[in-house]
């Protein structure tokens, strides 16, 4: 699926000047690709719609979701931490420190399962955890100190984007993962008030250290995806007990996050709600524009939902039907979907307002 945003040739004056990236696979655009872990994309089907047929490390069919919001901020596409040349005035549009299996806990991805021949095996993976990527950001903001001085590396991250997207591997790849000790030591709503406690240190770091606009998104509807669909035996439909989590997770987040705004001066902390988009497409895909909701594009196993994608794995011929590209991943038909609706909607997909009213106010100020 190739977009209008950079093939038109169109100059769009940026809205703000940079945009800075955090969180799991729904944002990593390459940085696990040299790492030792399973979780990474480097290689086709993945990437087979991306400009060139360019498997980046995007764990998407073409662009993720933080590409297309870059579009809507007319900024180029952001370049990730990873890269040695993402340096010196590279730094100044942004940088991603996403990191694929990556979570709120540091331990969150660092064992990445397999089960071949129907037995457990365990693999070390080596991933990012939302605390080394802010730890990555506040480097980068010496060097951005050192290009532009101090007062222009202010005003620049004063009127920056900073977005996170993260938790769905606490949830769906440790506290849920076959043989996790974490159900034994945590009740559901202890472990998700500690999650959200960890996050919120998090964004007042990224406060402490210059950022003013943040967004953070909630969990998508887990239930839905096809690798639970086919853990749990699904006959198709959403597991509700999983979707339950979500819902439940993305209150609190967004009552906390409310109260972290109001305590932090000329802060704008934005809630997007991910859940509604992906529930509303399950269950109307013709609104979507699918024909297949509960079936990955590119897998093998029940709904397509065991582990990711691979080479050798079957793949559709036309991903435009597909919602899901992956067991995990959404197509970047869907993604941008969701992010056109978070950009347009106030509540009850973006709180308190729609992106594009808080980059609004942005400017304004």
């Amino acid at each position: 699926m190739t977009m209008g945003f950079i093939s038109e040739g169109k100059t769009i004056e940026p809205l703000v000047p940079a945009l800075f990236i955090f969180g799991d696979s729904l944002a990593d655009a390459g940085n696990n690709n040299n790492l030792t872990t399973l979780a990474k994309a480097n290689y086709l089907p993945y990437g087979r719609d991306f400009p060139g047929r360019i498997p980046t490390g995007r764990f998407s069919n073409g662009f993720n979701a933080m590409d297309f919001l870059s579009f809507k901020l007319g900024l180029p596409l952001i370049p990730i931490y990873a890269d040695p040349n993402t340096k010196g005035e590279n730094l100044l549009k942004g940088v991603n420190y996403a990191s694929g299996a990556s979570g709120i806990e540091n331990y969150s991805g660092r064992i990445s399962k397999c089960i071949p021949h129907l037995y457990e095996c365990y693999v070390k993976g080596e991933v990012i955890p939302l605390k080394d990527q802010i730890q990555n950001f506040i480097k980068t903001t010496e060097e951005i100190f050192q290009t532009i001085g101090k007062e222009g590396a202010n005003r620049l991250l004063s009127k920056a984007v900073f977005y996170i997207i993260t938790a769905h591997n606490d949830w769906l790849n440790t506290y849920y993962s076959l043989l996790s000790p974490l159900p034994e030591l945590y009740n559901e709503y202890e472990y998700r008030d500690n999650l959200i406690s960890k996050l919120l240190k998090q964004v007042e770091r990224l406060y402490s250290n210059g950022a003013r606009n943040i967004v953070v998104a909630g969990l998508s509807a887990i239930g839905c995806i096809p690798s639970q669909l086919n853990k749990y035996n699904s006959n198709g439909s959403c597991i509700d007990f999983l979707n339950k989590v979500a819902i439940d997770y993305n209150k609190v987040l967004r009552l906390k996050l409310r109260e972290l705004n109001n305590q932090l001066p000329d802060s704008t902390i934005l809630f997007n709600n991910m859940y509604i988009p992906l529930y509303d497409a399950f269950h109307n895909p013709a609104a979507f524009g699918f024909k297949y909701v509960n079936q990955a594009c590119c897998g093998i196993g029940k709904f397509g939902g065991f582990l990711i994608c691979t080479p050798e794995y079957p793949v559709c011929r036309n991903e435009e039907d597909y919602m899901f590209w992956d067991a995990y991943h959404p197509t970047d038909k869907m993604l941008k979907q969701m992010v056109d609706l978070l950009w347009e909607n106030g509540p009850p997909y973006s709180y308190p307002v729609s992106g594009k009213q808080a980059i609004q106010r942005i400017i304004r100020h």
